[in-house]
């Protein structure tokens, strides 16, 4: 699939304003946007995968709508996230 960033800021926002408890949680942000990217049961995993956006896509585009003040995560995510960067960065 082809990736349209500002389509894809325009779904995340969408998907937030409907379900701000996704601000919070990545895999609830993608599964949400799959949903509304046609996710079908009875298709199948693969053909799902080639038909909806890649988690990366989605999860980057939040962060940067983050960054730019467009949603913002409750204290408790920002500073979970920022405790799982440092663990990473230590890590290399």
């Amino acid at each position: 699939m082809k990736v349209n960033t500002n389509d894809m800021r325009h779904k995340i926002l969408g998907v937030v304003r409907e379900h701000p408890e996704a601000i919070n949680s990545d895999k609830l942000l993608i599964s949400l946007i799959w949903e509304k990217e046609g996710w079908s049961y009875s298709k199948g995993i693969l053909w799902n995968l080639h038909h909806v956006s890649s988690p990366e896509t989605i999860r980057r585009t939040r962060q940067k709508l983050v960054e730019e003040g467009l949603i913002k995560p409750c204290e408790e995510t920002t500073e979970a996230r920022y405790e799982d960067f440092k663990q990473a960065r230590m890590a290399l």
